[in-house]
């Protein structure tokens, strides 16, 4: 397999690819700095409501049309919005790549942004609001991020909310457009049946006069301030829903290859400790374990699942004393061994998938400034130590309180005394 290789534009637009030998396909993303974290107050949700409109329609086609030309190149043609990015995607054979690569370059500065068009978006997205609301499951993920970092940007939801996403007007989009959506924002990354030189060259005859003088420039925004608070939603279900986590270390931090083994360990799989005592042995909880994540400027490492309401209080005393167990009495036999290859079989897998290696490749490039070959993720992975895997359990577990997210029928009364047993001595 070749090496990833680099490139950059005059305008801005940075490059990034690797041929896959064995691939009869092209992955192709086109990677925006820009998320939810660059909303002001008032624009909660516009990232991902101006991703969804623009495919509505361009000047020169109809949203129908373009629907059309998609499922010409084969109907792979989607996108996504993070909180700290956007990404516009496709996959299709090499001899389609330009015809793609045309149309996504229309989509991105030739946006109709038809009021009519607005009008029926906000509709969809108010029924996205609602399912979130409707699905304790999923409320309680975005309850959680007020919960851990209040008031930043990191903290809003990705899909805004009701009030904010009605007012959004075409103007609005607009600016929001001029400010952001500009090459010297921009990665796109490439995996799969290319040709560097080739894919250079389409790539610079299709972007390489995209002009945006006046966009904002990428900053790294202030990271937030971890805040450890309770946040209680009542609703009238049969379960209690529940996520508790404490801030963890961003994406370029050394320690997150051994919080990544941590999580895994506490509660990423059938064997992990969370899933063993509470759901096998105990029975206290069908839905059981722990997740992370990582951005450019924190992380967090939290564990979710849900109860009757009569379990909750014997559920959370298991949690605690399955941490402090954890911190006290160390790892067990196995455990490091297990879960350094869980990690590195998801690394792997997602290696093998032309797409998962153009995903790859445009993170790195946002986040690090520079492809890392997987080599070297493996190689980290493994040489992470027991030692420094428990120095990360002490740090996250013992030292910083937890803050919480519940969702469900037990009253904001008895959700403080639930909350007092995760941060009790």
């Amino acid at each position: 397999m070749s090496a990833p290789f680099t490139a950059s534009l005059p305008n801005g637009i940075r490059l990034v690819g690797q041929c896959l030998p064995w691939a009869q396909t092209v992955s192709v993303g086109i990677w925006l700095d820009v998320g939810t974290k660059d909303e002001r107050d008032d624009e909660a949700g516009l990232a991902h409501f101006l991703e969804h409109m623009l495919f509505k329609g361009t000047r020169r086609h109809t949203g129908r049309k373009i629907a059309q030309l998609i499922d010409a190149l084969g109907g792979n043609i989607d996108a996504f919005t993070e909180k700290e990015l956007t990404c516009f995607y496709l996959r299709v054979l090499p001899e389609h790549l330009r015809r793609g690569l045309r149309l996504i370059r229309e989509l991105l500065t030739e946006p109709s942004l038809r009021p009519k068009d607005i009008e029926v978006e906000k509709s969809v997205v108010l029924a996205e609001i609602q399912s979130v609301e409707d699905t304790p499951e999923d409320l309680v993920g975005e309850v959680f991020f007020d919960a851990l970092w209040d008031g930043h940007p990191l903290s809003r939801p990705i899909l805004g909310t009701k009030e904010s996403v009605a007012r959004f007007r075409r103007a609005t989009l607009l600016k929001f457009m001029r400010r952001y959506y500009a090459p010297q924002r921009m990665v796109i990354a490439a995996a799969g049946a290319i040709r560097e030189g080739e894919f250079c060259e389409v790539v610079r005859e299709i972007f390489g006069d995209w002009r945006r003088p006046d966009a904002v420039p990428s900053a790294d925004m202030p990271p937030p301030n971890p805040l450890a608070q309770l946040r209680v939603v009542a609703r009238d279900t049969e379960h209690f829903y529940f996520t508790i986590g404490v801030p963890s270390f961003p994406v370029t931090d050394p320690a997150h290859y051994p919080a990544a083994l941590l999580d895994i360990i506490v509660g990423g799989g059938a064997s992990s400790r969370l899933f063993m005592e509470v759901r096998e042995r105990r029975g206290l909880a069908y839905a059981i374990g722990s997740f992370s994540a990582a951005f450019k400027q924190a992380g967090f490492f939290a564990i979710s699942g849900s109860c009757v309401p009569e379990k909750a209080t014997r559920l959370f005393r298991v949690i605690r004393n399955e941490l402090r167990r954890l911190l006290k009495e160390g790892l067990r036999n196995g455990e490091m061994e297990r879960a350094k290859t869980q990690l590195k079989l998801s690394l792997v897998t997602a290696q093998e998938s032309v797409t998962g290696t153009m995903m790859r490749l445009g993170r790195q490039m946002l986040y690090f400034g520079h492809p890392i070959p997987m080599e070297d993720i493996l190689r980290r992975v493994e040489s992470v130590t027991e030692e420094e895997v428990l120095a990360i359990a002490h740090q996250l577990l013992r030292e910083r309180p937890f803050a919480a997210a519940f969702v469900g029928p037990i009253p904001e009364r008895d959700s403080e005394p639930l909350w007092a047993i995760l941060n009790g001595d």
